[in-house]
């Protein structure tokens, strides 16, 4: 019987994987779980549609662009919501119990914003397929992507957190 619980166990973490934190989330202390491909620190690059993306001291880049500035303690990374299996850019941000993330998609060569979601009160961003999902008290809210454009739900029908 343990052995079953423990291969049950197991393939609940595979099949659940965007959901699970991995040795190098807890490695790097990220606060955002599910992206395909990400770094966390004040410093790096990153390869997202044959563009390279860089953040420095809180500023992120991608070429000559200047796509946003902001606090330090930031997660660049890349995941795919609207399923054309071109990865879009997700520049998340914590500061002071808030946490947020901007998602941009590559358009003629140029990043557009697409979507931007945040609440206070939350500890993390999860990402799983077409949602990105945050707990704020008692509320989960999510952000799911629609053929255009992400639609906000919350789960005690409050209206999305003004950021």
């Amino acid at each position: 019987m343990k052995r079953l619980t423990s291969i049950i166990s197991i393939l609940v973490c595979v099949v659940t994987a965007a959901q699970t934190r991995t040795y190098s989330d807890n490695a790097s202390k990220t606060f955002i779980i599910g992206l395909e491909d990400y770094f966390y620190g004040e410093h790096g690059s990153l390869e997202v549609n044959g563009s390279s993306v860089s953040l420095n001291n809180g500023m992120v880049s991608a070429g000559s662009a200047v796509l946003e500035d902001g606090a330090r303690d930031c997660v660049i990374g890349a995941h795919d919501f609207t399923g054309n299996k071109a990865p879009e850019l997700v520049v998340a941000r914590r500061t002071d119990g808030k946490v947020t993330a901007n998602v941009y998609t590559l358009n003629d060569g140029k990043w557009l914003k697409i979507g931007r979601v945040g609440a206070a009160g939350a500890a993390e961003i999860r990402v799983f397929r077409q949602v990105i999902s945050i707990r704020s008290g008692e509320a989960l809210y999510s952000w799911t992507w629609h053929g255009s454009a992400f639609d906000f739900k919350s789960s005690d029908g409050s209206a999305e957190p003004v950021l």
